[in-house]
């Protein structure tokens, strides 16, 4: 019996020795992207990446109680890795594009390596560029619209690029493509005048029907013509947020909290308090472009501010 248990001991001792024929680590995730249905319509969370940002960085008028007892609460470390997503919305007759990704546009900097794939998740979720009837932007931040053109040329070269007009003229000065120079003004140009160029570029105003069943909704304070969209069909109403919202674990909860981001902090809370109440007293389901994948769910009242309900993952049919 002592040799059996020797040689058993012996045999566990060789079998967990670091050896050639150990399996390596993937260290990958599966492609980013998620699915589920809004009445008729087919919504799909696109991710372009996640990125690292320390959370005082964002908040910089949070308390420390108020960072660590959120974090805390929604189970996160410092700093927390933000998601960078996109939304594509196929009605049965359009498959629209709310916000398209960096486009690896930001990679110099090392925070962004990771971001730049809403590309190939939109390809692994069965879909192709060119497929992509309208682009809706909910505002010119890089992380929003550099996925709009690639070395090669437009990324979407069938689609029709909307934009708010209210953006554009705070952007562009008059709301042409044209004016005084800038770098950022030089990188909006490359982005969007292939668009324009090619008949193809629509700005939009305020609060307007867009198509069937997707209208506009001015949410100024991150940026002056920032926007959201409403998505509705047969009664069940998507609310996509943009960047209302950065860090959900410290701003559902105190809502009032600035992010560092915004160019009116003031208004962007404002619009915060006003849109997560609208959500939450009509339970819409919410999308955000920051929110951890897929940022979609539901936004409840708590006793004091919001929490976030996020989406539990569909049955398929």
């Amino acid at each position: 019996m002592t040799r059996v248990v020797v040689g058993l001991l012996a045999f566990a001792a060789l079998v967990a020795r670091p050896g050639a024929t150990q399996t390596p680590m993937a260290k990958t995730q599966a492609p980013g992207f998620f699915r589920f249905q809004l009445g008729d319509f087919e919504i799909t969370a696109l991710n372009d990446g996640v990125v690292p940002y320390p959370t005082k960085t964002v908040l910089p008028t949070a308390t420390a109680e108020q960072i660590s007892s959120g974090l805390f609460a929604a189970g996160l470390s410092d700093p927390v890795g933000m998601s960078y997503n996109g939304f594509l919305i196929n009605t049965g007759t359009k498959l629209i594009l709310i916000d398209v990704g960096t486009g690896g546009k930001l990679a110099d900097n090392p925070g962004f390596r990771g971001a730049g794939r809403l590309l190939a998740n939109l390809r692994a979720a069965g879909y192709r560029p060119e497929q992509v009837d309208e682009i809706y932007i909910s505002h010119f931040g890089p992380d929003h619209i550099g996925g709009l053109t690639q070395p090669t040329g437009v990324t979407f070269p069938n689609a029709r690029l909307r934009v708010s007009a209210n953006e554009l003229a705070a952007f562009l000065g008059d709301g042409s493509i044209s004016g005084p120079d800038s770098s950022y003004r030089r990188f909006l140009i490359g982005l969007f005048d292939p668009y324009r160029r090619a008949g193809r570029f629509a700005p939009f105003d305020q609060d307007t029907v867009l198509v069937s069943g997707i209208r506009s909704l001015a949410t100024p304070g991150h940026t002056p013509g920032h926007t959201s969209f409403l998505v509705e069909s047969r009664g069940a109403t998507l609310l996509v947020l943009g960047d209302v919202i950065h860090l959900g674990a410290i701003q559902f909860p105190e809502p009032s909290l600035v992010t560092v981001f915004d160019r009116d902090q003031r208004e962007g809370a404002a619009q915060r308090a006003r849109i997560f109440k609208l959500a939450a007293d009509r339970d819409h389901w919410v999308a955000g472009a920051h929110l951890s994948f897929p940022g979609i769910g539901h936004i409840r009242a708590d006793r004091v501010g919001f929490r976030w309900a996020a989406v539990d993952y569909p049955i398929p049919r």
